[in-house]
């Protein structure tokens, strides 16, 4: 097993996201209990501010109403008109405020009957010259009495003041703002005192003191207008400290300039975070530090020792606390100790078992040699229809006794992962022609409809192996015909590309007995079938489908199944197979060589297969000679000349592998016989020592004619090298 994952990454990233979270919520539980009496003394200290700026602007405006009650008192105290010109002169010459003119607008015709309009109106320029002002009593004009600063308190109460609106001032061209009050004399409404303010002064002395306390103002007269503003900006969030001024009831307006309340709030908050959070992550870390050493590393140095005992061996590190680890340690050396001998204990009993397998299919072969050769002899004789019919039978049975014997290898080696893929061009064209010449005729005999449908072109060839994907449609297709009394058998191969990736579909569809869904999953499992009385009514090692299976993950493909009990199944097969080339066909043509007078040596302990061996190859016109074992093999080679050497490999004194390579250690040209290797053992590991040793092709026991025919012909031109006589116009294939 493979660690993906390290417990120490993982505890650090633990770490991380726990100290993620434990900011997160102390931040936010540190927010929510600080920041709101932190906000509700800054706004406090805002308001203050605003307190203050508000008194500070009241000053030189409650001046301005101050100079406004005097111009009234003056109007209402002093008869004389010259007296009353030079004491308001005089009273603008020495206010040096935001007041910058201003004066007495008598009724009309109040002051001499004769004349309308009779102000005394003065104005103190920037340069502290009072200027007396005579246009607004043009007698050709409406007449100041109509304006609304004039109209807004005539016949008002004493001591009404009243505010125009915010307008530019025809002669200096600066914005203004006139204050106006009744007087009256005896009583009587005797006209309208006012005081002009410049607003540009006032500006002035708003935004310096704005800039001096950092502040955004805004101030707005009784008609909530705009007086001035400076640095004003509103947005989400944002406290304003509000308040009413003077007894002209003006509204003056506040935020802070620079650093919002919600900006100051966040930057306390963070730093009483900053403060306190290095603390807790110390704490964190030691912690952290105590569980690592403590419990991680323990933990770790486990594992790191079992990763270097996968062959056995316990674990030995210096830890002496007795808990569970400790416990985890001791019980993990026990099972070691169990699962080494265990092992092995598992190891001998493969080996006996793989001993079992090769000696079972050797001795089994044997004797089916016996059994299967001499069916052949047989059927090759004179015989009426009812001993061929028997002998045929008998022939049928051996073979499918080697059918079962094989599916047993077969699983064999894949449990031992000793299955092999060839990877070897082929047509896919010759597979399809197998099934039809196999399985029509077994279909016909059932009373089946067998049909082929294939949707990939008739010109392809793959590259793979052509034996396990021939035994993966024969298994599949001998369950179909097993299974199925009626209606029909059939094939669908199609090509499907994934990913770059070619893959070969192949669906075998049946009318038979079908199988439950609760059995379906079973049935891929080996020595297993859907039922228990399926082995009993049709037979089966219960191996095929496994081996099926198994072969099409090698090939990187899988198999699926669809079925209902009593309507048939399905199985879907995808193997991946590489498109290629075609190549040339290896046509074997059947020709009548003519063997007589070739001498053939047979090294062979079992009688039984010497007399069928012997059989085969007299029929075939050789002359043979026959020894029991691998030692006379070499003395029969070294003293007769042989075309043929047809040698087994467990025989008794010598083997056939150590024959064969002394046969090839020889001196003279009998080291060049052509030897075919001819044995019961089909383990892949004994054919390749048999053809390291020199043999040239091995044939399989039980021993099928049309192999041997098909490696006699294709080794002819070795096979006739001591002889003078040579087939007629055929060349062999290699």
């Amino acid at each position: 097993m493979v660690i993906n994952e390290s417990l120490k990454k993982k505890s650090v990233v633990a770490l991380a996201l726990y100290l993620a979270l434990f900011i997160a919520v102390f931040g936010s539980i540190t927010y929510m209990v600080v920041e709101s009496p932190v906000r509700a003394k800054l706004e406090e200290n805002l308001d203050i501010k605003n307190e203050f700026l508000a008194a500070e602007i009241s000053a030189p405006l409650s001046s301005s109403v101050g100079v406004l009650k005097s111009i009234v008192a003056m109007a209402q105290s002093i008869e004389n008109r010259t007296a009353l010109d030079e004491a308001l002169c005089q009273v603008f010459k020495l206010n040096d405020g935001i007041a910058v003119s201003g004066g007495i607008w008598p009724e009309p015709y109040s002051v001499d009957p004769n004349v309308k309009l009779t102000s005394l109106f003065y104005n103190r320029t920037s340069d502290g010259v009072v200027d007396k002002i005579d246009l607004w009593n043009n007698p050709e004009a409406d007449g100041y009495h109509l304006e609304p600063w004039y109209t807004s308190v005539k016949n008002q109460p004493v001591n009404t003041i009243t505010w125009s609106e915010v307008y530019i001032d025809p002669y200096t061209h600066v914005q203004m703002i006139t204050a106006s009050a009744p007087y009256y004399l005896n009583g009587q409404f005797a006209g309208v005192a006012t005081v002009d303010l410049s607003l540009e002064n006032l500006v002035k002395f708003v935004k310096s003191k704005a800039r001096e306390h950092d502040l955004g103002v805004i101030v707005r007269d009784t008609n909530n207008h705009v007086i001035t503003e400076h640095n004003f900006r509103v947005g989400r969030d944002i406290y304003v400290s509000q308040r009413q001024f003077g007894d002209f009831d003006w509204s003056l307006e506040v935020v802070n300039a620079r650093r919002l309340v919600s900006d100051q709030v966040s930057d306390i908050v963070m730093a009483v975070e900053l403060g306190i959070v290095p603390v807790m992550l110390l704490c964190l870390m030691f912690g952290y530090y105590l569980i690592s050493q403590y419990l991680i590393k323990p933990i770790t140095d486990i594992a790191k020792k079992v990763g270097e005992s996968k062959e056995g061996g316990s674990i030995d590190i210096n830890y002496q606390s007795p808990d569970e680890i400790r416990y985890l340690i001791d019980t993990f050396n026990e099972k070691t100790i169990y699962l080494d001998q265990e092992r092995v204990k598992a190891q001998a009993s493969t080996k006996a078992k793989t001993a079992f397998l090769a000696t079972l299919s050797h001795e089994i072969r044997t004797p089916m040699n016996g059994v299967l050769g001499t069916a052949q002899i047989l059927l090759k004789t004179d015989l009426n229809l009812e001993q061929r019919k028997l002998l045929k039978t008998l022939y049928d049975s051996g073979d499918h006794m080697m059918s079962l014997l094989n599916e047993i290898l077969d699983y064999s080696k894949i449990e031992q992962g000793h299955l092999e893929l060839e990877n070897r061009p082929f047509p896919l064209s010759s597979i399809i022609g197998s099934m039809h010449s196999v399985y029509h005729t077994l279909c016909n005999e059932k009373g089946l409809r067998f049909s082929v449908f294939s949707e990939v072109d008739e010109t392809r060839w793959y590259s793979g192996d052509k034996a396990r994907l021939r035994q993966i449609l024969f298994n599949l297709l001998n369950n179909a015909v097993k299974f199925t009394s009626q209606g029909m058998v059939e094939v669908y191969l199609s090509e499907e590309v994934n990913d770059g990736v070619t893959e070969l579909v192949i669906r075998v569809q049946d009318t038979g007995i079908g199988i439950s869904p609760d059995a379906q999953s079973r049935v891929f499992k080996p020595f297993e079938q859907a039922e228990s009385s399926t082995t009993r009514r049709f037979g089966g090692t219960g191996l095929g489908l496994a081996i099926v299976q198994e072969i099409t993950h090698c090939m990187g493909g899988n198999i699926t199944l669809t079925s209902q009990e009593g309507m048939g199944a399905e199985f879907t097969v995808r193997v991946q197979l590489e498109p290629c080339k075609p190549k040339a066909l290896d046509v074997h043509i059947e020709r009548h060589l003519d063997y007589r007078g070739l001498k053939a040596l047979i090294v062979e302990d079992n009688r039984t297969n010497t007399i069928i061996i012997e059989t085969f190859m007299k029929r075939k016109g050789f002359i043979t000679s026959s020894v029991e074992n691998g030692e006379l093999a070499l003395k029969a080679v070294s003293t007769q000349q042989f075309d043929l050497i047809l040698m087994d490999n467990h025989m008794p004194v010598m083997d056939g592998v150590e024959a064969i390579a002394g046969i090839r250690n020889m001196l003279g040209r009998e080291k060049d016989t052509l030897i075919f290797g001819c044995t019961a053992d089909v383990f892949k590991e004994t054919r390749e020592r048999m053809l390291g040793a020199g043999a040239d092709f091995i044939v399989g026991k039980p021993i099928d004619e049309r192999v041997l025919d098909d490696a006699l012909y294709q080794y002819a031109n070795k096979l006739f090298q001591f002889s003078s006589k040579r087939r007629s116009n055929v060349e062999p294939l290699r």
